[in-house]
């Protein structure tokens, strides 16, 4: 007995001394992930999901590196190339996350090209500390000759033979193992698979898979779906759930009260909640925007709804009622589906469909995805006069004003998309955006930037709507304005204002909706989302539709009123088992999309 435990402490000193880079490396890069999902990705997981994630993190670290085990030539310097690309990667995931809120997938390689646009207002989010991630790969560069030296005694003397690759291997069985019976108490591959299935954002899957198998789960899906199509029967269930959940379009004493009147939506880049009736050193930050509060219906507590598109999610969810997808970027890599959509409908009803921005006309593939919304033209930055740019493109002043005169040209009634963009990150101020008496060194970082930034964009909408007054355009349409989403902002306290991110505050967003001449006003408690945003209007127009909508009319009343979940996203049938209603609305919805069912479902 004495002999066999000396033969075994031999092979696993040996083993060790053979192994040591590579066993350092799972130890610190296992330790990375704890501190990405602990402190950085930071959500509030049960206890038994959060631990199952920091375990399987670690195993399927072991995991990815255990190949090495068996080589012999530049071992070492494969294992720091290696621990470098994994690292490099959790940065990226860091940084993405900071920024989107999610992590990237093999979906959004397709829109790689996007992050150029967005390039400054990412960099802005780089931290000095992230360089703590490489000192593990910086200590064994440094260092790596003596600790070498060190282990190669023990490995001299100890080695025996072809025994350390069968220890290699006896610790690669193990390995294995544990990651199989971590996966099976977590729900086995039965969940695994429904998990690759209902495709679950990867910020869900890495706090409970590890983020590695997340890119791994994600990669899988990614595949399954481009070389898998849906079956006749498949097809047939799809169009059975849609026939039997269309929801009801109930009238209500606003029903068609704007009737062949112009619509005029206003996506108003990075307009939080937070900002409205608000005011910074006696001064309202958004003086028009609070004035016409006090004219229209009001919801202030509206929520986006974004995936892995971010703002041109906020375009497809308004524009079509359906949910975003959380590994792609619906315009990006399905921009030629046959969506069913708002302009589609108004065009089928006589309405002219045009949208407006002041951007690169491809930035997220919008030229495509337009026009298979149904706008029957694009106005994009190389539609407008050369203007000053103020972060990512024309400042919002020559651009509404330009955008304000292509309105009055349009055949009536029209339809018209205006997406703004000047309070864009990364809050650049300029002798145009300063509006505001204060002095953005006061503020956290970006903080002053954006109080600037989203006061000038206010002014300008001030400016849109009188030039629409001028021209008749403005008592004549129905004028609907929200926010694509909130800023990405630390808790600051500035004036009235006292923002907190952890909090509802980081979800909401103004929504306002002018009826044509009409000045009365009501606020609204009812917490809708961008999935309302189409079946309200085409309520408020009269306009009857049998397509599929995951949202419903913000003013439907009664046994019709607005029903939501936890997460304040609407469902139909207003079960008791919110969670699993939306579920299965999501991956309905996730269906559709990936395999552009569209023309299926009329």
């Amino acid at each position: 007995m004495v002999e066999i435990i000396k033969t075994l402490a031999k092979h696993i000193i040996a083993f060790i001394s053979e192994q040591y880079l590579i066993l350092f490396f799972i130890l610190s890069i296992g330790l990375k992930l704890f501190v990405i999902n602990t402190f950085i990705l930071s959500l509030t997981w049960p206890t038994n999901q959060y631990l199952d994630g920091i375990v399987v993190g670690f195993i399927g670290t072991a995991l990815i590196f255990s190949p090495l085990y068996f080589v012999r030539k530049y071992k070492n310097k494969i294992t720091i190339i290696l621990a470098s690309l994994l690292t490099i990667l959790l940065l990226i995931d860091m940084v993405y996350f900071s920024y989107f809120k999610t992590l990237p997938t093999v979906g959004l390689l397709s829109s790689i090209s996007e992050a150029a646009g967005v390039g400054p207002a990412i960099a802005g989010l780089l931290s000095w500390w992230y360089i703590l991630f490489f000192i593990d790969i910086i200590v064994v560069i440094l260092f790596n000759k003596p600790i070498r030296s060190f282990f190669s005694k023990y490995s001299t003397r100890f080695t025996a033979g072809k025994s350390e690759y069968k220890t290699s291997f006896v610790i690669l069985l193990i390995t294995i193992t544990g990651l199989w019976f971590a996966l099976q108490s977590m729900g086995g591959v039965n969940k695994l698979n429904e998990v690759i299935d209902r495709g679950y954002d990867t910020v869900s899957t890495s706090q409970y898979y590890g983020i590695f198998l997340a890119h791994a789960i994600d990669i899988t899906r990614f595949i399954r779906e481009e070389t898998t199509s849906l079956s006749s029967d498949q097809t047939r269930t799809l169009v059975n759930w849609v026939n039997s959940n269309k929801p009801a379009q109930s009238t209500n004493n606003l029903t068609g009260i704007a009737k062949g009147k112009n619509v005029i939506i206003v996506q108003v880049e990075s307009l939080g909640g937070f900002v409205i009736n608000q005011s910074v050193n006696g001064r309202e930050i958004t003086p028009n925007l609070n004035s016409l509060a006090k004219n229209s219906q009001f919801f202030p507590n509206d929520r986006f709804v974004i995936g892995a598109g971010h703002t041109s999610d906020t375009d497809f969810v308004a524009n079509t009622s359906f949910f975003p997808l959380t590994d792609s970027a619906i315009f990006v890599r399905y921009g030629h589906d046959d969506f069913s959509s708002l302009p589609k409908t108004l065009a089928t009803n006589g309405y002219s469909t045009y949208a407006y921005h002041g951007f690169n006309r491809n930035f997220w593939n919008r030229n495509i995805a337009l026009k298979s919304l149904g706008y029957q033209k694009f106005y994009a930055a190389d539609s407008y006069p050369n203007g000053a740019m103020i972060n990512m493109g024309l400042n919002d002043g020559d651009f509404l004003s330009k955008t304000a005169e292509y309105i009055k040209s349009q055949p009536k009634p029209s339809l018209s998309y205006v997406i703004t963009l000047t309070s864009h990150v990364p809050f650049s101020v300029t002798d145009q955006t300063k509006g505001l008496n204060i002095n953005i060194q006061d503020y956290p970082d970006q903080v002053g930037g954006y109080l600037q930034n989203i006061n000038y964009t206010d002014r300008m909408l001030g400016i849109f709507f009188t030039k629409l007054k001028s021209e008749g355009l403005y008592d004549d349409s129905m004028i609907v304005i929200y926010g694509d989403h909130t800023p990405v902002l630390s808790a600051f306290t500035a004036g009235t204002i006292k923002y907190d991110p952890t909090t509802v505050q980081e979800k909401e967003v103004p929504l306002l909706v002018k009826l044509p001449n009409d000045n009365t006003s009501k606020t609204y408690t009812n917490q809708g989302t961008h999935l309302d945003i189409t079946p309200t209007v085409l309520d408020l127009l009269g306009i009857k539709t049998d397509q599929l909508m995951f949202g419903q009319s913000l003013f439907a009343n009664g046994s019709n009123s607005l029903k939501t979940c936890h997460d304040q996203l609407a469902v139909f049938n207003g079960t008791s088992d919110c969670k699993t209603t939306l579920d299965t609305e999501k991956n309905m919805s996730s269906l559709i999309v990936r395999y552009n069912q569209f023309n299926n479902l009329k």
